[in-house]
């Protein structure tokens, strides 16, 4: 049993929860510490049950040997006694539950946000891969021009995927021209021209990476300047990047930094990954007191400052980041261009 499976349970007995029903697939990958890809349900009661398809049975006991692994056969099953579930859980799985009980969610996540040495590793092997799909592009520029956005988007999950990535974290923004002025686009049978954002992801047996870079293609004076605004702003956030600032504090340290900018600076500065490639903590500064968080040793967090032009074109650079005692190691190291 594993110390992430020990330390729920613990958490259920001082919460006198008898029996807890997990569905959310990352929350069931986190405590196996393995990726699983096929329909499952985590039970907690005095040990865990997996129960998955029929179908699954044998593997699932191959690769999970430190729990029992049992049949689904249906969710009375599932659900009976059951008085700890997720707040995600659907609306049509109530009839199974009884009146009185807890949400365990927010115990969850406060467990992944701090990543041990074993997702660490996973996490810094999916920034790997990621950083090789950008840095082919980075030496392949040329290449890379004569394609338009939906052949250079299977280039790069190409190479992530023949490199060990499961699948792209997310749909891959692989955009040019003014579509960059977009924060989050899609690729198209569009020519690359003028300026091209990439913002991927691998997944490395379920775990995350985010990275993003911005390749001018033109020499133009007003691009360049946009540019160079938002390498800064990364390197102001750098700064002050360790363990005790706030996900709010930093969030306005660099809309301080940006000046008459901070308007076309249109999302937060960062958020964490991990098994999801958007999960808790959010650096914002719209977050409320209350929801406000304390970066500790252990958060792997993204940096990504961005300034977008409407109608025009967009700049955002994006790292990944381990949060240490006095400051960080950067996870993400594909090389970022300089103009």
């Amino acid at each position: 049993m594993n110390s992430r499976i020990e330390r729920f349970l613990k958490y259920m007995e001082n919460e006198n929860i008898k029996k807890a029903v997990i569905l959310k697939k990352e929350n069931i990958n986190y405590f196996l510490g393995k990726y699983f890809m096929s329909f499952s349900v985590l039970v907690f009661e005095e040990q865990p049950y997996l129960y998955v398809g029929k179908l699954d049975k044998d593997y699932a006991e191959e690769l999970f040997n430190f729990l029992e692994i049992r049949e689904f056969k249906n969710w009375e099953e599932i659900f009976k006694g059951c008085d700890g579930v997720e707040k995600e859980l659907s609306i049509s799985y109530l009839k199974y539950i009884d009146k009185e009980y807890k949400i365990i969610s927010d115990k969850i996540k406060e467990m992944r946000m701090i990543k041990d040495k074993d997702e660490i590793d996973l996490i810094k092997k999916a920034a790997e891969i990621s950083d090789k799909a950008i840095n082919w592009v980075l030496n392949n520029l040329d290449d890379a021009k004569n394609l338009n956005e939906y052949e250079l988007a299977a280039e790069i999950e190409y190479i992530m995927k023949k490199n060990g990535s499961i699948k792209p974290a997310f749909d891959s923004i692989v955009v040019s021209g003014k579509k960059t002025s977009f924060p989050h686009a899609l690729p198209a049978k569009d020519k690359i021209e003028d300026i091209l954002l990439i913002d991927i992801g691998a997944v490395y047996d379920g775990y995350c990476s985010d990275i993003t870079r911005t390749f001018l293609l033109k020499d133009d004076e007003e691009m360049k300047k946009i540019y160079n605004l938002v390498y800064e702003a990364k390197k102001v956030a750098e700064k002050y990047l360790k363990e005790g600032i706030s996900a709010k504090q930093i969030d306005s340290i660099v809309r301080e930094f940006l000046g008459n900018y901070e308007k076309l600076f249109i999302h937060s500065l960062g958020h964490g990954v991990g098994l999801e490639v958007h999960e808790e903590p959010r650096l914002s500064n719209k977050l409320k007191d209350d929801e406000d968080i304390i970066l500790k040793e252990g958060m792997i967090i993204t940096i990504e400052p961005g300034l977008y032009l409407k109608n025009k074109f967009g700049v955002r650079i994006e790292d990944l980041y381990l949060i240490k005692k006095n400051g960080f190691e950067k996870l993400s190291k594909a090389k970022i261009p300089e103009y």
